[in-house]
């Protein structure tokens, strides 16, 4: 007989309606562990591939866009609308108030690492904000935008001899956020109308995800909506969401600005194979 495996639960189940009962049964115990850790978004499936040295000039600016300086670095650290391998899913929005609370306040490092040897740049020559980019602008295959945390750092403020040859030369590097949950929805898939919010909460947010195709099934997730930046972001050799990074100008496409002023690896770890969201296990 086929069961289905839920590793939030670490259990197997007969049917989804015994699934979504557990998962609801248990639902503030998970919503507490999720918030409870703090990610590094490279261990979850969640980076951008990025090649810093197309950056040559700024975009234009229009009345809605961001005018970007070819003084500066934009280093695209989260990406919404992405279902990672924690089954999670940021949405837009969830860095605004972290933008707001956060800013001058975290560093940019490598590899997550916190000695003063592989700090990047200094918290106070970082400026956080939000915009939405489009998919292809990052080099992803997507129709559409991503709502995404975006670092902005001078180039003369980067402060490590080995970051600034690899930018400079334009290695491929990726992006990764330390990260900390603050509120978070759980989405099912149900027609039970006990489950009626976790089925809005679905219906809302499924159609906004850009790799469901990567995906056999997708009957459950949890919606990210707001999220706090814990000390730093990194440049790693491999990221999560494999759509965060560096902002390649050299693609045509507008990045539109989403901050409260405006009213935020050669192998693609995430696309490279389709999965199935829940897995199933025979006895």
């Amino acid at each position: 007989m086929s069961k289905i495996y839920c590793k939030e639960l670490d259990r197997e189940f007969n049917s989804k309606e015994e699934l979504f009962k557990a998962l609801a049964e248990n639902e503030t115990f998970i919503h507490d562990a999720k918030k409870s850790q703090v990610y590094k978004s490279f261990e979850k499936g969640l980076q951008v591939v990025t090649d810093q040295k197309q950056i040559e000039k700024a975009f234009d600016s229009t009345e809605k866009g961001i005018k970007f300086d070819s003084d500066y670095y934009y280093f695209v650290v989260n990406s919404a609308n992405f279902l990672d391998s924690h089954s999670d899913v940021h949405v837009d929005g969830n860095w605004n108030k972290n933008v707001k609370d956060q800013q001058g306040k975290v560093y940019l490092v490598f590899d997550h690492s916190l000695k003063r040897s592989d700090i990047i740049a200094m918290k106070k020559d970082v400026e956080m904000f939000t915009a939405k980019i489009s998919w292809n602008m990052l080099g992803k295959n997507y129709e559409g935008e991503t709502y995404s945390l975006i670092y902005k750092v001078k180039k003369d403020k980067i402060v490590n001899k080995e970051a600034k040859e690899w930018l400079e030369q334009g290695h491929e590097l990726e992006a990764s956020v330390r990260m900390q949950y603050v509120k978070i929805e759980t989405a099912f898939n149900s027609t039970n109308p006990d489950y009626s919010k976790q089925k809005e909460v679905y219906d809302t947010y499924y159609p906004q995800i850009a790799n469901k195709e990567d995906f056999e099934e997708i009957e459950y997730f949890w919606a990210v909506k707001e999220a706090k930046n814990v000390m730093e972001s990194s440049l790693v050799l491999f990221g999560s969401n494999s759509a965060t990074g560096i902002v390649n100008n050299e693609n045509k496409s507008e990045a539109v600005e989403d901050t409260p002023e405006t009213k935020e690896q050669s192998d693609d770890t995430q696309t490279k194979k389709r999965r199935i969201f829940i897995n199933t296990k025979t006895n």
